[in-house]
């Protein structure tokens, strides 16, 4: 009778009913499926897997959508490990692309919480599955890996773009010590910087060599005297991966692994020809050779849409959630940034307690953890909530494109 009456006053008010009946309908749903969903995360969880090499994640997430009747494709872009899946009605309304993160940190296993990310992904697509054929629009799952940075070639998100850019919209959630949505990230290169020197005895005749670890110490020394100089928002780090075999030698081959973060791609450039200047005057000073490998995809700063990320925020609100995090830039780089500098994108922040620290021991164990399993019920639901919104008020899709074309890269 509710819906009737509405009718009567406008096609507004019946868009909001019959939206707000769908997020009751499928909430429900998702509870039903509550138990099924914590069970994906923590099946991840337990057995991390590195980038590209995440065979057991991507075939259990895709298996659970072929049988909520996805449509599944495995192998986009030629990376075994990813997948693309697929329902709908076959009409021409919003394509929403829900995106899925399911790679591991060495020795740390799942300390950045994507097996949450890619849970939540499926847990919201197979709360909507049930109603798609009854909406105007298709729901996308993609699975893309090798998001961590340390992976060879890493960014799976950059090398699936073009499948990803057919989408409308692209959603994710990643789990954090707080609620945010609208908050952007940095741009990041990856790159080793490789010096080979000569080996010589190094007590006998170390007059003779050329050592190439100097060359990598004098290029950190570098780096620490540009610091004051480069602005505080751009941040340089990096590992010594290789630095001789033997004291007694004269190491002729050593490298450093540096990332370097900036606000915008811009910027980024610049920083990281004069890092890389570092290591070239290292080169000078030392007698040895430098060269650089770079190591992953560019990661894009995240483009931030405020219409896109208000809806995500309200959904979010309606669960529950104090969302205080605001607006706000974090120190972390990601290939969800690419995406969202091409087409429509948000990204939400979950908490998954107050004092979680991402990429430390504590935090691998807080992704499984009581506090982890709720934040991602409720984001499989903000996720599937905000994919009901674009469905069902075509304006919304129009203000969201009207964001994304307003806001600078």
């Amino acid at each position: 009778m509710g819906v009737r009456v509405i009718l009567k006053f406008g096609s507004t008010q019946w868009v909001l009913a019959m939206s707000k009946q769908l997020k009751a309908s499928v909430s429900e749903e998702i509870d039903a499926l509550k138990d099924r969903i914590i069970k994906i995360s923590d099946a991840i969880h337990d057995e991390p897997e590195l980038g590209y090499q995440e065979y057991k994640a991507s075939e259990l997430l895709a298996s659970v959508l072929q049988e909520f009747d996805f449509s599944v494709v495995r192998g986009v872009a030629g990376l075994p490990t990813s997948f693309k899946a697929t329902i709908g009605n076959g009409s021409e309304g919003p394509k929403v692309a829900l995106l899925a993160e399911y790679d591991a940190l060495p020795e740390l296993g799942h300390a950045c919480g994507h097996n949450i990310i890619a849970a939540a992904a499926v847990g919201a697509a197979i709360g909507l599955a049930k109603k798609m054929r009854g909406l105007d629009g298709t729901l996308m799952v993609f699975g893309t890996p090798a998001e961590e940075g340390y992976t060879e070639n890493a960014g799976g998100k950059v090398l699936m773009a073009d499948e990803i850019g057919k989408a409308d919209i692209t959603l994710m959630i990643h789990p954090s010590s707080f609620y945010q949505v609208n908050s952007t990230s940095l741009a990041r290169e990856a790159f080793r910087v490789v010096f080979t020197g000569k080996a010589a005895h190094a007590g006998v005749s170390p007059e003779e060599g050329v050592n190439a670890l100097e060359g990598v110490l004098l290029t950190f020394q570098g780096i620490n005297a540009l610091r004051q100089h480069i602005p505080r928002d751009v941040r340089v780090h990096g590992i010594i991966t290789d630095g001789g075999v033997s004291p007694n030698v004269v190491p002729e081959y050593a490298a450093a692994h540096l990332y370097v973060r900036a606000p915008d791609l811009r910027i980024l450039g610049e920083i990281v020809e004069r890092v890389k200047n570092c290591a070239r005057g290292a080169a000078s000073a030392t007698g040895a050779e430098v060269e650089f490998r770079k190591t992953s995809q560019t990661y894009a700063n995240i483009k931030t849409n405020k219409v896109l990320s208000d809806i995500f925020e309200a959904n979010l609100v309606e669960l529950g959630v104090d969302v205080t995090g605001g607006e706000g830039v974090s120190g972390g780089s990601t290939d969800f940034g690419n995406i969202s500098q091409a087409i429509p994108s948000a990204c939400a922040w979950v908490s998954i307690g107050e004092d979680v620290v991402l990429h430390s021991r504590e935090s691998t164990k807080a992704t499984a953890s009581h506090a982890a399993h709720e934040a991602l019920i409720i984001a499989s639901k903000a996720l599937a909530h905000t994919a009901i919104d674009i469905f069902t008020k075509p304006d919304l899709m129009e203000n969201v494109r009207r964001a994304f074309n307003q806001t600078p890269e």
